[in-house]
């Protein structure tokens, strides 16, 4: 499956901490402790955005529908706001920018689409019995216990194994599809699979108040100048291999604390990788994040036909 096994030991040595492997489906590395359950921080974004698949697919919302269907307290500009430009950074909420018309990796804007999912959509009071169900990621059969904490007052974040966050690295890589059986329907993932944002957009410039008053989800209201060009559905993307030149164009990642928790998954390679560690600092193009992860071509190379 990987011909070269020495250069996976060499990836687990530079990264560290704890992680697992996926290959063709097949567990092919592990190291430190992948059962040990851990708080994945803003890497939990993509696990939101497969709940905003979920409430599309189950006729609860439209993904490029308004917000304020379900948060009237929208003011001004920001009525306007979609699930989409949510997913997306691109919503203006607590910046003077209207929705659209600039990025900003905004954890008042994700607090604000946490909320909303959470209390106004499923209405449910621990997300752990959204995702669970037997129509959504239940037949995942998660090993390591619930996939949702709650932490203090920023809102529920993914607090699971590495081996239990691959399984949904490898649900992504297969389009909604579990097995045998498509849980979410594939016409999603070929709209939305990719970057949602236009290399021109401006990067937020305007910060404004937090009106609504519910706070973060753990950082700024603007703290990448990273994003237009390979951002959607809170996932990075390697489009034209400007984040990762190593890796395939079709890479994604789901990245916390600017890469020490991030699950990777690259669709060409048959791979899902998700880890805690250090995978060097978060800077598209050449450099040591990009030396590291370059380490998984040199081990397994393209899709075994």
């Amino acid at each position: 499956m990987c011909t070269n096994p020495k250069a996976l030991d060499q990836f687990a040595q530079a990264v560290g901490g704890s992680g697992v492997i996926i290959k063709n489906g097949y567990l092919i590395k592990s190291w430190g402790s992948p059962a040990d359950r851990t708080m994945w921080a803003s890497a939990t974004k993509p696990v939101l955005s497969t709940l905003l698949l979920f409430a599309a697919q189950e006729g609860k919302l439209e993904i490029k529908g308004t917000v304020k269907k379900f948060m009237p307290e929208l003011l001004g500009k920001d009525q306007a706001i979609t699930f989409h430009h949510l997913a997306n950074m691109t919503s203006g909420y607590a910046r003077r920018e209207a929705p659209g018309q600039a990025f900003a990796y905004n954890d008042y804007a994700v607090k604000l689409y946490h909320n909303t999912l959470l209390s106004r959509v499923f209405v449910a009071r621990d997300p752990n019995t959204i995702i669970l169900a037997q129509d959504r990621l239940g037949p995942l059969q998660f090993q390591d216990g619930p996939v949702f904490e709650q932490v203090g007052r920023y809102g529920w974040f993914v607090h699971t194994s590495p081996r239990d966050f691959a399984r949904i690295g490898w649900f992504w890589l297969n389009k909604g599809k579990w097995k045998n059986e498509q849980i979410l329907q594939k016409e999603f993932f070929t709209r939305y699979l990719r970057n949602q944002v236009p290399e021109s957009l401006p990067i937020s410039g305007k910060p404004a108040r937090d009106y609504l008053g519910i706070g973060t989800y753990g950082g700024s209201g603007n703290q990448s100048q990273f994003g237009p060009g390979y951002y959607g559905m809170n996932w990075w993307f390697n489009s034209g291999q400007q984040i990762w030149p190593s890796l395939p164009e079709d890479t994604f990642q789901a990245n916390g604390h600017w890469n020490k928790e991030t699950v990777t998954v690259i669709p060409s390679m048959s791979l899902v990788v998700a880890g805690v560690g250090d995978f060097g600092p978060f800077t598209p193009g050449p450099g040591p994040a990009d030396d590291r992860m370059g380490l998984l071509v040199a081990a397994c190379g393209q899709r075994e036909q």
